[in-house]
């Protein structure tokens, strides 16, 4: 079963409680299991309206496609009121679909690997948390060593392990 790996993100309203049901969510999902959260991590937003972003990544085994991923995803999403009225808006709830074992996806509305993961510390600062190890499909290098070509990552903390 391919291990799959998602960044969570929220930056509006009850931003822990979203991503403690989106976490919930997923469990509840048939044909996800072994769910593996990092520590969450309070972040200014790269991009983005509204105030600072509650973020992390968590990772499963799963029996479902990426395009099932995708749409559970999106309904998680939708459930927890997000919007996507604009680009870059505020967001009760972001999940992304960062890794799907090794594969290397690229259609319409589905890029796997996430093509922006490795430059943004909002996410790779979680995932080298949760697995440093690693190796991302396309640069192949380790999350940590790409964690260590960012440098210095500014506006993040960490929270909660």
């Amino acid at each position: 079963m391919p291990k799959v790996f998602i960044g969570v993100g929220s930056n509006l309203g009850d931003r822990a409680g979203y991503l403690e049901s989106a976490r919930k969510e997923i469990l509840s999902i048939k044909g996800i299991r072994d769910l593996r959260c990092s520590p969450v991590y309070e972040t200014e937003p790269v991009a983005a309206e509204g105030g600072s972003f509650l973020n992390g990544v968590w990772s499963f085994e799963t029996e479902l496609t990426p395009r099932e991923i995708l749409q559970n995803l999106w309904a998680i999403e939708t459930k927890a009121g997000r919007r996507r009225d604009k680009i870059n808006s505020a967001r009760t709830l972001d999940l992304d679909l960062l890794f799907y074992g090794d594969e290397t996806i690229r259609e319409k509305d589905l890029i796997v690997p996430h093509p922006r993961l490795h430059e943004r510390g909002f996410v790779i600062a979680p995932f080298c948390d949760l697995a440093p190890d690693r190796v991302h499909p396309v640069l192949k290098e380790n999350i940590a060593t790409l964690k260590k070509r960012l440098g210095r990552i500014l506006g993040i903390r960490k929270i909660k392990t």
